[in-house]
């Protein structure tokens, strides 16, 4: 007969065994399931950016920010500027100057520029953010200094300004190459020579294949459904409801270059950024 022991350990051996076949094939399924998800997604992604126009990218971007209740509120317009918008500042920028801020937001940067002790004026294309903008300068009675502009455009202002900061991340949000070429061309115009520009997006990896993906998609997508007239760019997504597009260090060099910014500086490292001067 066996004994009780051994009976025990038969049973806890079997029972291990089947407990580590169970988590094995929850491990394969789960492992298909995300793949399977993220396949779906990428055949989502891609349709949808193959198929949009610029336009219609922008009105989606746009959507995206009426919803949006932080980026409208006065706490994230009152938080003043990131370190690294700081740091690029004390580096780059002449304390006191003219500074023109693009794609404002709801007057975040503006806002912290003229506590800084600098002269600000900026544009903005989302009229929610800017009706949050009036409110907040009103209860600081502080001038209204932003106008509104539309997307991807760049007001008809004197060419006096001796800085420009694009508003935080919203140079990804410009789609196609030649627009955002364009915006930043139309910015040279406004600010005297050896001027900064200050520009923050969002880095690509290359090695990603949910981003290679998503291209694929996208081209077979405006090819097959005759879908946008804009050729598609590797980088181009839609996240968060939003239309982003993602860079290498090597797009960016590349269009200031083609606007005529020298680049000066370029940190790949949290909040991305890089710093032109107008040539």
């Amino acid at each position: 007969m066996v004994s009780s022991e051994k009976q025990t350990d038969m049973i806890e051996r079997v029972s291990g065994t089947a407990r580590r076949r169970r988590v094995r094939y929850f491990e394969m399924v789960d492992h298909w399931l995300n793949r399977l998800g993220r396949f779906v997604a990428a055949v989502h992604e891609g349709c949808w950016l193959g198929y949009l126009s610029a336009d219609d990218l922008n009105a989606l971007t746009a959507d995206f920010y009426e919803k949006s209740q932080y980026y409208a509120s006065t706490e994230h317009t009152l938080s003043g500027f990131f370190d690294w918008e700081r740091s690029a500042l004390d580096r780059y920028f002449q304390p006191g100057s003219s500074v023109l801020v693009a794609a404002a937001g709801a007057g975040r940067e503006i806002l912290a520029l003229l506590r800084a002790g600098f002269h600000a004026e900026g544009f903005e294309c989302n009229l929610s953010l800017l009706r949050a903008t009036r409110t907040i300068l009103e209860q600081l009675s502080e001038p209204n200094c932003l106008i509104h502009c539309a997307p991807d455009r760049v007001p008809a202002v004197p060419p006096i300004y001796q800085g420009i900061i694009v508003g935080w991340s919203s140079y990804s949000h410009v789609p196609t190459k030649e627009r955002r070429i364009g915006f930043l061309q139309s910015l040279h115009r406004r600010v005297l020579p050896r001027s900064p520009v200050l520009v923050s997006f969002f880095i690509r990896d290359d090695r990603s294949r949910y981003e290679a993906a998503v291209y694929r998609m996208t081209t077979f997508c405006r090819i097959f459904a005759r879908g946008r007239r804009e050729p598609p760019e590797r980088g181009d997504r839609i996240d968060m409801g939003c239309y982003l597009h993602s860079f290498t260090r090597e797009e960016v060099e590349a269009e200031l270059r083609s606007a005529g910014f020298a680049l000066a500086y370029f940190n790949a490292e949290g909040d991305a950024h890089a710093v032109g001067i107008a040539e």
